[in-house]
């Protein structure tokens, strides 16, 4: 079979396992080779703030040499390129070893050197790795795959910097020799990761077309108004992370963390990351990018203030807990920015436009690099610093965080310029986010994806089903829009006891259809939206149209609807169309609710004359005894009768003794239905109910239907018919005036 170079489901799946393999060694590789031990490093050997700058932007800075990468490595294929560059990163890194023997500014000009090279290999990997993994995913789990991968990069990255942090904290290894032992670990490591990448199934190659230079796409990229939005968000806030990466600097430099702390400090980042991870894939599908990110830029312009405020005699935990919101909310944003990209990276030039773009943030992160190091310098010679009795606030850093701050202000503006199809508006994300009942309808719609047990799985619906949150009702309403769905029935079932009038039309939309299988369901389910004036004419309209069973459906719902008798004499006048017991008890229910007089009781006995089924007879009149709340519940007695007892009698024949009748002809009352004399019964029955009179109508027209059973022929009965005469005499007996 020929194959295109889209890969099928199995081999996605495959691509998403050794992604997340490749991206749990290259959390313990990056970990060992990043840039935190490059800042510690680069402040033991004496680097000044630009230098510190630099290397906080060096990872974006070496974006300046992909325009030639499309045309260099054209017709390469996309994974077999990544894999070569995770490679040679981790071989340069091995001249960090000459660190052991330079010393000054010849060791921050080699550290730099290695770093930059490690930049520049790692950074054509990514341009290959972005298009590869939108090649693994869709569109309908690319939030979760992307939170995944993070999850286990930085998973990982958690225990390679607390190892790090154990490792510094020995004294015979705190060192320089300590640290680059750390650095040629993490090029094992990144061996690991390498070997992964490779693994991933790939038939995409570079493509390069002449004339289609990054100016060309960079030009194309502006005019869509959707790619420009997003392009810019990405870029400025991946600015943001420039800066802010200062902030090891800062505390190794100004605020005088030992190494072991800012490994901590790092660990604790780490986890923070993770966390956002984690917080993405749960909502990122569901919720939709642009809520998330303007919510969560909101939330990091207050952390930044607290950067800006903090002072360098503060306690350690202080810069710990800004260190996780701040890269918390970074995280967030950083991911779902990365998935809206992922949507508008063209399928033919993928390698181009992610060059094009990491080209444009070399730019971006040189300025807040090399800003962000002159600016630290800056703020040591200016007042930094806020005595307020005897609070003091701000730090030297203030110039540099504030141009985080005033960047991130403007990223959060951007933000809300975003568009994003079926995304959740701001408010309503946050109001999810938010609230306990939001929470919990997100976590029932996870656990009913995975659940399989049928009992769990209705125990879930429940639960989504009393969840009024407009999340909740979005997934209803999906399920609703289905054609066929496990759960859809019991969906809409849910509905009528947890009414959403904003599911009205779905509703009608379904009872309107006749071919859906769950018509009945639906028009039952529009039953509980009283007094909806749209409800009421689409119940008027499926009344008069379709079976019987969708019209009595219709007339119990309309009923409901209603609460009155308006439509009382149309349903009298179909109600004879019913054949079988639902649709006679959906007419029954209807006039029960539409009939406050109860005429219809006087139809007690129709269903013998029409000589209808013994199901259909007991059915009818269980449900008319229901209706008059009588007791004990008919439908017992012709449980015990269906069971076979032949004592089912004897129960109520003892509580119905408070009737002089029946107490006194007790014993021809058992004898007779021993050996099967109905017509003892009837006379039984017709004596014992002569002569009575009632103020309540429902107990007249029922009196009127046994007077009328008088002339009916006895050949048309038989025991069902007899016991149900018996019944309903003996009450109508105890309730006369």
């Amino acid at each position: 079979m020929v194959r295109t170079k889209y890969l099928s489901e199995e081999e996605k799946k495959i691509g998403q396992a050794h992604l997340y393999r490749s991206e749990a060694w290259n959390g313990l590789g990056v970990s060992m080779l990043g840039d935190t031990i490059v800042y510690i490093l680069a402040v033991r050997f004496g680097a000044g703030n630009i230098a510190l700058g630099y290397i906080a932007s060096a990872m974006y800075i070496v974006g300046i040499i992909l325009p030639m990468t499309s045309r260099i490595f054209r017709n390469r294929n996309v994974v077999r390129l990544q894999t070569i560059n995770w490679l040679l990163r981790g071989f340069i890194s091995l001249l960090y070893l000459l660190l052991l023997w330079v010393e000054g500014t010849f060791a921050v000009s080699l550290l730099l050197f290695v770093y930059t090279m490690f930049c520049t290999f790692r950074l054509l990997g990514m341009v290959s790795y972005d298009y590869t993994f939108k090649s693994i995913t869709t569109s309908r789990n690319r939030g979760r795959v992307i939170g995944n991968a993070n999850v286990a990069f930085q998973a990982v990255t958690i225990i390679a910097r607390f190892v790090n942090f154990i490792v510094t904290s020995l004294q015979s290894l705190s060192g320089i020799v300590g640290m680059v032992g750390l650095q040629m670990f993490g090029v094992v490591a990144n061996t690991f990761a390498s070997y992964h990448v490779s693994k991933i199934p790939c038939r995409t190659t570079i493509e390069y077309k002449k004339g289609r230079t990054m100016v060309v796409l960079f030009r194309e990229a502006m005019a869509d108004r959707n790619s420009r939005t997003r392009l810019l968000v990405y870029w400025i806030y991946i600015t943001v992370t420039v800066v802010l990466g200062m902030t090891v600097a800062f505390l190794t430099k100004e605020v005088g963390l030992s190494s072991s702390l800012v490994f901590l400090y790092a660990t604790g980042v780490s986890l923070a990351v993770v966390l956002s991870g984690s917080f993405c894939k749960f909502f990122s599908d569901r919720l939709g990018s642009r809520p998330l990110i303007i919510a969560n830029g909101f939330a990091l312009v207050i952390s930044i203030v607290g950067w800006i405020v903090v002072p360098v005699t503060a306690q350690p935990y202080l810069f710990f807990i800004l260190g996780l919101l701040t890269n918390f909310f970074l995280g967030v944003i950083n991911i779902l920015i990365r998935r809206l990209i992922s949507a508008v990276i063209p399928d033919d030039e993928g390698v181009g436009f992610n060059s094009m773009v990491n080209f444009v943030i070399a730019f971006f992160a040189l300025f807040g690099g090399l800003a962000g190091g002159a600016l630290a310098t800056v703020g040591l010679r200016i007042t930094h610093e806020l005595h307020i009795g005897t609070f003091n606030l701000g730090n030297s850093y203030i110039l540099t965080h504030s141009l985080a701050l005033a960047l991130a202000m403007t990223g959060l503006v951007l933000s809300v310029l975003l568009r994003e199809k079926g995304s959740y508006s701001t408010k309503d994300a946050a109001q999810i986010m938010f609230s306990l009942h939001g929470i919990r309808a997100f976590l029932d719609m996870d656990r009913l994806n995975k659940a399989t047990d049928p009992i769990k799985r209705k125990s879930l619906l429940l639960s989504l089903g009393t969840n009024l949150t407009g999340v909740a009702t979005g997934e209803i309403r999906s399920t609703l829009a289905s054609p066929f769905s496990d759960d859809k029935g019991e969906v809409i079932r849910g509905l009528f006891d947890r009414p959403r009038p904003s599911l009205a039309d779905d509703l009608i939309k379904d009872a309107f259809d006749t071919d859906s299988y769950t018509q009945i369901e639906s028009i039952f389910a529009l039953g509980s939206l009283t007094h909806n004036e749209k409800v009421e004419k689409a119940l008027v309209y499926l009344l008069e149209h379709g079976t019987n069973l969708s019209r009595s459906t219709a007339a119990k719902s309309l009923a409901r609807v209603t609460r009155d008798s308006r439509y009382l004499t149309r349903v009298e006048s179909i109600s004879d169309l019913a054949v079988n017991t639902t649709e006679e008890m959906n007419f029954l229910v209807a006039r029960n609710i539409m009939d406050k007089e109860g005429s219809f009781f006087e139809e007690l006995f129709l269903a013998a004359k029409k000589g209808m089924s013994a199901t259909f007879r007991q059915t009818r009149y269980s449900v008319l005894a229901h209706f008059l709340e009588f007791t004990p519940p008919l439908a017992e007695l012709y449980e015990q009768k269906n069971l076979g007892r032949e004592d089912y009698l004897a129960d109520f024949i003892e509580e119905a003794r408070d009737v002089v009748e029946i107490d006194q002809q007790r014993i021809a009352i058992i004898s007779a239905f021993e050996h099967r004399e109905w017509s003892r019964i009837w006379a039984i029955c017709f004596s014992m109910t002569r002569n009575l009179t009632f103020r309540n109508t429902r107990m007249l027209h029922l009196y009127r239907a046994v007077q009328e059973a008088q002339t009916m022929p006895r050949a048309q009965t038989d025991g069902d018919d007899a016991l149900a005469a018996l019944y309903f005499c003996y009450h109508l007996k105890k309730n006369c005036d």
